[in-house]
């Protein structure tokens, strides 16, 4: 008996001890580049605020709170981070042994036609049981504490996923009010340049009529305001659409929203620091939500090679047990019970060789999604990067060309009233103003959807504070 308990012990000293069968992670070297393709400032205090703010308008500070707030996705995944949390505490009950209560009673009869009842024996009798059931896997080869380290990893990714969602919607809400905001200019360049027009064309018909213009003049006017007519309505059209996505972001039902600033009175940061590229791999959550995932795949192969080896338990019962209700309790009623066992699958036509090939391959896909979810992190930073610094250049290039074409319209405007040039030239220079103001505001949109690209391709620290606060304001 004293050996049969310094055996149990031991085994269980080892049960507790155990080992682990997965290999050791090392993150994988990467090759990253010294610096970025397109020069620009190192640092990390600016890719780390709240970075919208910078621009100056609290009407988009205020959407983008209550899109934190209030937008589904959010909720999502924060529920979606719940679940995993759960499923790592459904594992890792497994490391600890299991208890059971059974209780029973009752009252029966046997047949007396089978077999003759033994003299002393009622053919009807009671029965009552109380027992307590343990049971305790030895995770000897490290089976449930590798599948554990994969659960745990699976949940720190939806942890980074959730802060993807986070930068993806913050951005999608700075673009959309962005681009809702150069909308708004454009209609309204579009509407005074179609009441110019039609004030063009009311002259032209009146000089038609008083035999000083051919109807040439008036059809041209004519169709110069079909034209912008049909910019206003297109534009008109995009100023809903756009509103309509904005209002989604921000939970809302599509409705008609407040708006702050111009575009042209938005703030531009001077320089825009960001992270060094090796420093993006710790930034940018999509990168580490994918190393969380790779981390996972390599515990799993512990998960598998452990199924080639016996799984050890050791179980156990007390209670007690009588025919009189009475009795239950007394001494003599009581029942114990303890033991060990061992279960070791022998053929299993190579199942458990495939899963554990099935396991290195799944290791092996995780390994190089993680490179070109690097790879394209630094594309995107360098796309972002470059395209900010060409949009600023364009967006200055265009604010030169409409003081072109508005000097150009006013020279034309004095000729064409001294009758020195043709409705047609001073149409033109009419047409390629307006053509230079909307496409001088579709720069400075671009120039500002660039901005937001960096710093949605930066990741950041602030996508992680705002992921607190977001928790905190949900009562998390």
């Amino acid at each position: 008996m004293k050996y049969l308990s310094k055996v149990v012990a031991a085994i269980l000293v080892v049960g507790l001890v155990g080992c682990t069968l997965y290999p050791k992670y090392t993150r994988p070297q990467i090759v990253t580049p010294a610096s970025w393709r397109f020069f620009t400032e190192e640092g990390l205090a600016s890719a780390n605020l709240g970075w919208w703010q910078l621009l100056g308008d609290p009407i988009l500070n205020g959407y983008i709170e209550e899109a934190l707030a209030k937008n589904p996705d959010i909720r999502t995944a924060m529920y979606r981070v719940d679940e995993y949390v759960a499923r790592l505490g459904i594992v890792k009950s497994e490391l600890y042994p299991q208890l059971s209560g059974q209780a029973e009673g009752g009252r029966g009869k046997i047949s007396t036609t089978l077999q003759p009842v033994t003299p002393g024996i009622a053919s009807i009798s009671d029965a009552y049981l109380l027992l307590l059931n343990a049971s305790f896997e030895l995770d000897i080869w490290g089976k449930i504490r590798s599948a554990a380290a994969d659960a745990k990893a699976k949940l720190l990714a939806q942890i980074q996923n959730r802060r993807t969602v986070i930068l993806t919607l913050v951005s999608a809400v700075a673009s959309s009010y962005i681009n809702l905001r150069r909308l708004d200019q454009q209609l309204y360049i579009a509407r005074e340049t179609y009441a110019l027009r039609k004030e063009a064309y009311y002259l032209a018909s009146i000089r038609y009529d008083l035999g000083l213009t051919s109807r040439l003049q008036v059809d041209q006017a004519q169709s110069e305001v079909e034209s912008v007519q049909v910019q206003v309505e297109r534009f008109e059209l995009e100023v809903r659409l756009t509103e309509d996505l904005l209002a989604i972001l921000l939970g809302r039902p599509p409705c008609d929203l407040q708006r702050g600033k111009a575009l042209t009175e938005l703030a531009m940061p001077a320089k825009v620091p960001v992270f060094s590229p090796a420093d993006l791999l710790n930034q940018r959550p999509d990168i580490l939500s994918t190393e969380q995932m790779l981390i996972a795949a390599n515990a799993n192969i512990g998960v598998a090679r452990a199924r080639f080896f016996p799984d050890i338990s050791l179980v156990a019962l007390v209670g007690t047990e009588s025919s009189v209700f009475s009795m239950l309790f007394d001494k003599p009623s009581s029942v114990w019970q303890y033991g060990a066992n061992l279960l070791q699958e022998i053929f299993t036509g190579g199942r458990l060789t495939s899963g554990l090939k099935l396991a290195k391959a799944e290791k092996m896909q995780m390994l190089y999604e993680y490179e070109s979810t690097i790879l394209k992190a630094f594309k995107e930073v360098n796309d972002a990067l470059i395209s900010h610094q060409k949009t600023l250049e364009i967006a200055l290039v265009q604010k030169e060309r409409v003081m072109t074409t508005s000097d150009y319209l006013h020279l034309s405007t004095l000729r064409y009233n001294e009758g020195q040039i043709d409705y047609l030239t001073f149409m033109d220079a009419e047409r390629q103003l307006f053509n230079a103001q909307i496409e001088a505001l579709a720069a400075i949109g671009d120039s500002f959807d660039a901005l937001i690209s960096i710093y949605k391709s930066l990741g950041g620290g602030w996508a992680v504070q705002v992921d607190q606060e977001a928790l905190k304001d949900a009562g998390r």
